[in-house]
Order: structure tokens, then sequence, then C-alpha cells
């Protein structure tokens, strides 16, 4: 038991960090108030986060292999998004409108919830496709197009989490 404390201690400092970081980028200040106040609620986050991981019987992990994983892969969205933006709006100032928007179900073979849930958004943030559904391991999404359509079912960044979730395999 006390091995498990120490490592659920290094996973609540991590998501401690993590928070305190994204409470410094919204609030935009560095007086001792903003800190004091984001220290407070970053602290109870992280209590409660604590308090959920231990009743479902799960440590917080962090790998430094996930963190350049997770900052490449933004990287990647955030040029899939750009890349996105311009094939929408060429179709959308082309005089013919050339889509043929159409439903696609999709097999979802990621398992952990948290990388389900980031690649369903990553579909929804990209222009062209929006996720409609996500039930077991079955996703549907709603394509603009239907080169779109098909491209998803071998999206780079469907591969990207699929390694990512390896990693936490590789226990």
């Amino acid at each position: 038991m006390l091995n498990r404390t120490k490592v659920d201690l290094a996973g609540s400092l991590f998501i401690f960090v993590l928070l305190m970081i994204f409470w410094f980028l919204i609030s935009a200040s560095a007086d001792w108030q903003h800190i004091l106040v984001g220290a407070i609620f970053c602290g109870l986050l992280t209590v409660l986060w604590g308090n959920l991981t231990i009743t479902e019987g799960h440590k917080t992990e962090f790998k430094l292999a996930q963190l350049f994983m997770i900052i490449k892969y933004f990287v990647i969205l955030g040029v899939e998004i750009v890349i996105a933006n311009i094939n929408v709006a060429m179709i959308v100032l082309n005089p013919r409108l050339p889509i043929s928007p159409g439903i696609v179900i999709m097999r979802c073979d990621l398992e952990r919830s948290l990388v389900r849930v980031l690649y369903v958004n990553s579909i929804t943030l990209t222009p062209g496709t929006i996720t409609v559904e996500l039930e077991d391991n079955l996703l549907i999404v709603h394509a603009l197009t239907e080169d779109v359509a098909h491209g998803l079912e071998d999206w780079p960044l469907y591969r990207r989490l699929m390694k990512l979730e390896g990693v936490y395999k590789n226990d």
C-alpha cells in the first residue's frame, strides 16, 4: 500500500502542476491573488481527482514518452485543422458546391476513455466532420464529402492515439 501511495502522490503532483499551468494560461496574470486562488482550486480538483482514481482502483500514470507523443499529436492536429479549413473554404467558395454529405459508421478500437474522447473531439474540431455518437466501439461521424469520410478510416491521428495507448499497455 505504501508504494501505491507514493505513485498516487506523484500522479497527484503531476495533475496539480498541469492544472496550475492551465490556470496561468487562462488567468494571464501572475499576481499573488491569482496564484493563491489558482492553487486553492487546483488543489481541490487534485484531491477530487485522487478520490475518483482511488475508488476506481486506478492510479495516475505518467511517462515522459507520453508527453512528447501528446505534444506531437496536438501539433499534427493543428496542421490537420488548418488543412481541413482550407479544404472546406475551397468547397464553399466553389460555385458548383461539390459536397456529398453522409454518415460514416466506423469501428474505434481505442480502449482508454480519455484517448477515445480525445479522438472523438479531434474529429469534431476538424472542419468538415462532426462526431455524432460513440457507443461501445462504434463511432458515427457526419462528413461533408465522401473523400473526407473515407479518409477517417486511416487517419494519421488515429494511428498516433493507438501508439499512445500502446505506451500504457507496455507497463
